[in-house]
């Protein structure tokens, strides 16, 4: 049976490089036991997050502790970002940050916006496609059945 935490990482090296990206650094801020982790160096973060995932993979108790903490983690962020409505709500913020730097002269960040706001589309169909392969990860190999089942596996 294969491992949970195998299947996350799987799952996250077929991620575009920001997926990859988002995700680590937000397992790693908001959970401790990873602040062993260079979030500086983006490079070695990719690595080092997939090693420190791999090294609990085939550990039974741990292993679905840490796939139930990623599982958590993983969708509060996609339903921020892999949804319509995160999608609204982070165009609704861009906008008022255009606004709110255009009156305060900060054209620098203004322009920032502009970016922001013309890639959103671009990066909302990403988002999608991830929150899709996310789901039918989350009903298989994340699911509390599976997950339940292999930590319970004897073999």
């Amino acid at each position: 049976m294969d491992s949970p935490l195998g299947k996350f990482i799987e799952w996250y090296i077929a991620l575009p490089v920001p997926h990859r990206q988002s995700i680590a650094e937000f397992v790693i801020f908001f959970n401790i036991g990873f602040d062993d982790i260079d979030t500086t160096n983006m490079e070695e973060l990719h690595n080092a997050f997939v090693k420190k995932l791999s090294k609990y993979s085939h550990d039974k108790l741990k292993g679905a502790g840490l796939a139930l903490m990623l599982r958590g983690n993983v969708d509060f962020l996609i339903r921020k970002w892999g949804t319509r409505e995160g999608w609204k709500e982070s165009e609704e913020f861009l906008i008022g940050v255009k606004k709110h730097f255009s009156a305060t002269g900060e054209e620098f960040m203004v322009d920032r916006a502009k970016k922001f706001l013309r890639e959103l589309p671009f990066k909302h169909e990403q988002w999608l496609s991830t929150n899709e392969k996310w789901r039918e990860l989350v009903e298989s190999y994340l699911s509390d059945s599976y997950i339940d089942h292999w930590w319970k596996d004897l073999s």
